[in-house]
């Protein structure tokens, strides 16, 4: 529900402007398909670390398309 209204490039728009931390994990998770164990050990970070910048990043996302922040 979240997403209806928005285009493509829009989309791509903000996942550019997530902080950097959170926008490297999210697309190499959700764009790239690396797992968690992947992510960590290209990043030299916790497979925590990474299950968390994902998490963070997605309520990132969700409050701006909520609230239309964007």
């Amino acid at each position: 529900d979240v997403l209806e209204g928005i285009g493509s490039r829009e989309l791509m728009r903000l996942v550019s402007s997530m902080p950097s931390g959170f926008r490297t994990v999210f697309n190499m998770y959700v764009l790239e398909g690396f797992s968690h164990n992947e992510i960590a050990l290209k990043l030299g970070i916790s497979e925590g670390s990474s299950r968390s910048q994902l998490s963070r990043a997605r309520q990132w996302l969700q409050e701006k398309l909520t609230n239309k922040n964007y």
